[in-house]
């Protein structure tokens, strides 16, 4: 039987014309959500939230993916490496797909006592792509910050600084955490880029109000 199809989706990479799309369906999503309470975890909230971007991508009919949260990650053996937070797989390869790594932020534990979580959001989240963990032989790869109390700017500040203290770890190839080549705009979206060996990389950031 002969399939007709866009030879696209069955591209090595994710094409970058979906990144405007991928990332405002993410921050539109975010609008429409019911948002979690501020000590709601990382994994629930990540749960309902691909619930509500699976509603919104499927309504729209205009993404050539399917988005997955908590995703198994295997390696060549068959053995498990990771579990992908978000991740959307696109047109027919199951190894071609734009992830991303969730994180709380700014957690408020008790009045008056605010976690950053900028040192894990870069040590637990950022570096799952420079390792290879996640996003292997791809070129581009995703972080959401949950800012659990609401104060984007402060968590961005927070992100970068630690981004920066971690450059070398991290490969960076630009300064830091940069305005968003796709929305530069929109202060809650950043971009970090990255060389592994002869391969370049690029992060997409996103940061999300809670409180």
């Amino acid at each position: 039987m002969e399939i007709a199809s866009d030879p696209s989706l069955w591209s090595d990479l994710v094409p970058d014309r979906f990144m405007p799309q991928i990332i405002a369906l993410v921050l539109d999503g975010w609008e429409a959500f019911d948002k979690p309470g501020r000590n709601e975890r990382e994994v629930p909230i990540t749960r309902r939230f691909c619930r509500c971007l699976c509603a919104r991508k499927n309504a729209s009919r205009d993404l050539p993916f399917t988005i997955w949260h908590e995703s198994e990650l295997d390696d060549a053996a068959g053995r498990q490496v990771g579990r992908i937070d978000l991740r959307f797989c696109h047109g027919y390869r199951e190894d071609v797909y734009f992830a991303f790594e969730c994180k709380r932020l700014n957690v408020v534990n008790s009045p008056g006592r605010r976690r950053s979580l900028a040192a894990e959001y870069v040590q637990e989240g950022m570096m799952r792509y420079v390792e290879g963990k996640y996003a292997g032989g791809l070129d581009k790869g995703g972080m959401l910050g949950y800012v659990m109390d609401g104060d984007v700017p402060a968590a961005i500040g927070a992100v970068g600084r630690s981004i920066t203290e971690q450059r070398a770890a991290l490969n960076l190839r630009n300064g830091g955490l940069e305005l968003s080549s796709i929305l530069p705009d929109d202060a809650r979206v950043r971009e970090t880029r990255h060389s592994f060996d002869s391969r370049r990389f690029v992060i997409h950031h996103i940061f999300v109000a809670v409180g």
